[in-house]
């Protein structure tokens, strides 16, 4: 069978290219390892912007994502994982169910990519923009709360770049980097100021209600 020529293609046609009842890293990363490094970021980095309830999805594929941009870096043209990420597996129909509705949304959006701005989406852009797609990965890896989707979503839009060789879908995706950045901050920031607030309300509960005294 014939290598599918498109993102939305190959995500139509999971049910023909997955066999049995469960697909494994390995051998997903095995089969996307000859459709180009485009093809690989997108599909390692969907499952953590649709996750699969039950399943450490986040924390596999962002993994699967760091070590991935790690030997972009180092000029590997092959993802070498690990052996427990590649025997991490998924259940075979949620999988295939997540393409077949997402294919019709990708076909949508590839309509409009088209080479242009090429120096964006070459070679030497690949090995720059695998320093930022590794902070994504670390972002989405990380037990953030609502903090997988934007940085997934800014790797989805780089693959896209790479994919088609379009320069602006590049450029979307430097500007949803940013605003990843910012949101997970944010959550972060946050989180902690809410933290201290509750433990300062905790203590201050505990002393007035005595028992803080001796």
């Amino acid at each position: 069978m014939s290598r599918p020529r498109s993102a939305s293609t190959l995500l139509g046609k999971l049910d023909e290219l997955i066999d049995g009842e469960r697909i494994s890293v390995g051998a997903m990363s095995d089969a996307l390892g000859r459709s180009g490094l485009g093809i690989t970021i997108l599909m390692l980095a969907l499952p953590s912007f649709i996750p699969i309830p039950g399943l450490p999805t986040g924390f596999v594929f962002g993994t699967a994502l760091a070590i991935l941009s790690l030997q972009v870096l180092t000029g590997a043209d092959k993802l070498i994982l690990p052996g427990w990420i590649r025997r991490f597996s998924m259940p075979r129909d949620p999988v295939v169910r997540g393409g077949a509705f997402i294919a019709p949304w990708f076909r949508k959006i590839e309509w409009m990519l088209r080479p242009r701005l090429s120096g964006l989406s070459g070679r030497r852009a690949q090995l720059i923009l695998a320093l930022p797609i590794f902070v994504h990965s670390v972002m989405i890896l990380l037990p953030i709360p609502l903090g997988n989707q934007l940085p997934a979503l800014a790797v989805i839009a780089f693959a896209f770049g790479f994919i088609e060789r379009d320069g602006v879908a590049i450029l979307a995706g430097a500007i949803i980097s940013v605003l990843a950045l910012a949101w997970n901050g944010a959550i972060i920031f946050f989180g902690a100021e809410l933290s201290i607030f509750l433990w300062g309300w905790g203590a201050g509960m505990i002393e007035r209600l005595g028992f803080g005294t001796a």
